[in-house]
């Protein structure tokens, strides 16, 4: 399959595309509200709701902002480069999940939708969220380790 069909038929599948994909497409969480899918040897996942949709993306647009300064960027588009864009959305949704003192450090994010709306529930609006706490779970987010085997290729 051609990339620009990839493109097109992806996005008439996922038409609420859903901005944690990263999350869910790594294991590193669960949403209620996503719907998974598979497209050309490839997988992703759309939201089941236009409007939790947009409030998803909300948070993420604001873990972005707040991360500028963390990633060395001057500015921030819709999506970052992979491994920045991962270390943002798993460290910053495990970041809040600290900040309610629940769940341990590595662990799988049960809902992230109902972690969200406990953050809705708590705070008034989202530009008053404890970026500062949040932020030292981005830093400290590690991706995948390397395989042994990619190691032993490297310090050859």
């Amino acid at each position: 399959m051609e990339e620009d069909e990839y493109k097109v038929t992806y996005h008439e599948i996922a038409q609420n595309r859903c901005v944690f994909e990263k999350v869910l497409t790594s294991n590193q969480g669960k949403c209620r509200y996503s719907q998974h899918f598979w497209l050309a040897d490839r997988e992703g996942y759309a939201c089941k709701s236009r409007e939790i949709s947009l409030n998803c993306r909300e948070l993420l647009e604001r873990l972005r902002k707040n991360s500028k300064f963390l990633l060395k960027l001057h500015s921030i588009g819709d999506q970052l480069p992979h491994n920045m864009e991962i270390r943002v959305e798993v460290g910053g949704l495990r970041g809040l999940r600290a900040v309610f003192g629940s769940g341990q450090k590595d662990e799988v994010i049960a809902d992230i939708r109902a972690l969200i709306e406990q953050t809705e529930q708590q705070y008034d609006n989202m530009d008053v969220l404890p970026y500062s706490e949040i932020v030292q779970s981005i830093a400290s987010f590690q991706g995948r380790k390397r395989g042994k085997h990619r190691q032993n290729l490297n310090n050859d």
